[in-house]
């Protein structure tokens, strides 16, 4: 009898088992059905809303549809929540290795405090967007070209046995770019210009102006830069106002890459991408973004399968996530990161003086979650305009200065959310 209703008991719970897969089964296929209806609701909706907003004539005869709000800049509701957060310290001893575009180097500072020093670079690949592996190793007592990756490991030891050790990022050697870039590949039409375009996440144009005074005031008044007062965004939420920026379309119009959707999901390299046309038209193209635990394509989406850029800097990021503890907050060695981030896209100018380049650069780390913390990087953001102006670059680039939206946090910032950040600056090329 016992072994009855064993043999029962146990019947009855693989059954149990099996009616719940089947019903799992189809709950997922209903609901990935569900979702993929949303998206064509939510389109015809869409198109809907357009037509009979087209409708409206008095909208469109001489005025302005979408009338913004002027937002004092020092309002004191606003200014009783802004405070002066100082800049980013970076403690420990100066890196004993500095990159400029590809070639690493030993410092003499590094060596006149601790005699020969030998250090072994590693590239960091990137096998996909989630994780990164190391390369081949060399070790050195002077230099090292970065010709595999734009990412090293280095571990030096000095003579005095002392030892350092950091990852570092420039940017990689690599003839196959050189040899499919010119600006001889351009249509005879083109506007031969570079493209350089640098985005903050969560930051509105007031608070650019009250936290980065310093980059505000170059972008102004030595760069005089066009400031976009009466563009808002086209979507809540980063991907959703960057897409239609990047690729001309909204995410419901292109190919289904949210990772939710399992299979059935596709990589976002089956967007159209702008840097996909300048690429064909001869361009260097690279992509930067930090924060690759909120990444634009890989936090809801599914990431690319293959590199999107010539020069791509997640792997940068995914390589150091695991390990920001040793360094001090926001740094990595003796830098901050975002000005890691910043220095990238001039390894890239550096390298490519004579070859087209469109750049496309991210930074969300002091920025998305504190509107006070991001006035850190005025200093850095206003060299780095500077360096770019006083070496000529802006002779032939276009420069845009951007965000996303505002910050969302506090009520307060409803408004700013949708009054994001745009500056152009068309320099001496119009």
């Amino acid at each position: 009898t016992r072994m009855s209703l064993s043999f029962h008991g146990r019947r009855f719970i693989y059954i149990c088992i099996f009616l719940f897969i089947i019903y799992a089964t189809i709950h997922v296929h209903h609901f990935q059905n569900e979702l993929i209806t949303d998206r064509a609701v939510q389109l015809n909706q869409i198109a809907k809303a357009i037509k009979s907003g087209s409708g409206n004539a008095h909208l469109w005869k001489g005025r302005q549809a979408c009338r913004h709000p002027q937002l004092e800049v020092n309002s004191p509701e606003i200014m009783k929540f802004i405070k002066d957060e100082g800049t980013i310290q970076c403690k420990g001893e100066r890196d004993w290795v500095v990159i400029s575009g590809s070639k690493a180097v030993i410092t003499q500072e590094a060596k006149q405090k601790h005699g020969d020093v030998e250090c072994s670079f590693t590239d960091v690949m990137r096998p996909n967007d989630f994780t990164t592996q190391p390369g081949i190793t060399t070790t050195t007592h002077t230099e090292y070209n970065m010709e595999s990756s734009d990412f090293v490991r280095v571990n030096c030891q000095g003579e005095s046995g002392k030892k350092w050790s950091s990852v570092m990022a420039g940017a990689r050697y690599d003839q196959d770019v050189f040899d499919r870039t010119g600006w001889h590949l351009l249509p005879k039409d083109a506007l031969k210009l570079n493209v350089l375009m640098f985005g903050f996440d969560s930051l509105s144009r007031n608070t650019f102006i009250r936290k980065l005074p310093l980059s505000y005031d170059y972008l102004i008044k030595e760069l005089d830069a066009t400031v976009l007062e009466g563009y808002n965004i086209v979507g809540d939420g980063t991907p959703q106002a960057l897409i239609p920026i990047l690729t001309g379309k909204t995410e419901l119009e292109l190919p289904d890459a949210r990772r939710r959707m399992g299979q059935k999901a596709t990589y976002v390299n089956a967007f159209p991408f702008i840097w996909n046309n300048y690429r064909d038209n001869g361009y260097v193209t690279a992509f930067m973004e930090d924060t690759p635990q909120f990444g634009i394509f890989t936090y809801r989406l599914k990431g690319f399968n293959a590199v999107p850029t010539d020069h791509y800097m997640r792997p940068f990021f995914v390589d150091i996530s695991s390990e920001l503890g040793k360094y001090s907050k926001y740094c990595v060695g003796s830098i901050p990161r975002h000005k890691i981030m910043l220095d990238y896209a001039k390894h890239i100018y550096r390298i490519y003086t004579n070859q087209p380049k469109f750049i496309f650069g991210f930074h969300g780390e002091i920025s998305h979650d504190s509107f006070n913390l991001v006035g850190a990087a005025d200093n850095d953001l206003r060299e780095w305009l500077e360096w770019f102006k006083l070496n000529g670059h802006l002779n032939n680039t276009l420069l845009i200065i951007m965000s996303d939206h505002g910050h969302r946090s506090l009520n307060i910032h409803r408004l700013k959310q949708k009054m994001f950040l745009f500056f152009i600056f068309e320099g001496a090329w119009i």
